[in-house]
């Protein structure tokens, strides 16, 4: 808690369900931490919307926007390879039966070919998404913000005993 002097601080009165008055003194015997203190914790964290769960709600919404890129980027691959295949049928002619095992051979060394430049592709980074508008997921301000928003301690004593309460 910051050293705040008690003429710096403002009396409130709000009203409280019977169990969370309770639950609040409870607590603040159990902690030694002043009453005042934890209200002052509770409500920075709501205002402030640094409570746990604004920050999983933000986080579920990234993974959100991360799975959708991923289903688009599935989706996209799956029409390029319905497209692909649609292409090879119409260029590849019938095999006659006496040449099918010339064939199978040729594919053979053209598929260990083919694999060998996905490979070479996918280890030297290139990949065919990569070159497709792509959505910003969080940008550095944004990843800044999270960063910063990373759960505070629990409150500490207040120096000021249970003054204010």
């Amino acid at each position: 808690m910051n050293k705040i002097g008690w003429r710096d601080r403002v009396r409130l009165h709000p009203y409280v369900d019977r169990e969370v008055a309770k639950r609040l003194v409870e607590y603040s015997a159990a902690s030694g931490i002043a009453s005042s203190a934890v209200v002052q914790a509770a409500l920075r964290q709501y205002l402030d919307r640094t409570s746990d769960a604004a920050l999983i709600l933000r986080r579920l919404d990234r993974l959100d926007r991360a799975d959708a890129r991923a289903q688009r980027d599935l989706e996209l691959l799956s029409e390029a390879f319905a497209v692909w295949v649609k292409i090879w049928f119409v260029q590849t002619p019938r095999i006659e039966s006496d040449a099918k095992e010339l064939a199978r051979r040729t594919a053979e060394s053209r598929y260990a070919q083919f694999v060998q430049h996905v490979v070479e592709q996918f280890v030297g980074g290139q990949r065919f998404l990569d070159d497709l508008p792509r959505e910003v997921l969080a940008d550095e301000v944004e990843l800044a913000n999270v960063a910063a928003e990373m759960p505070l301690p629990a409150p500490t004593a207040s120096p000021m005993g249970t003054h204010g309460e």
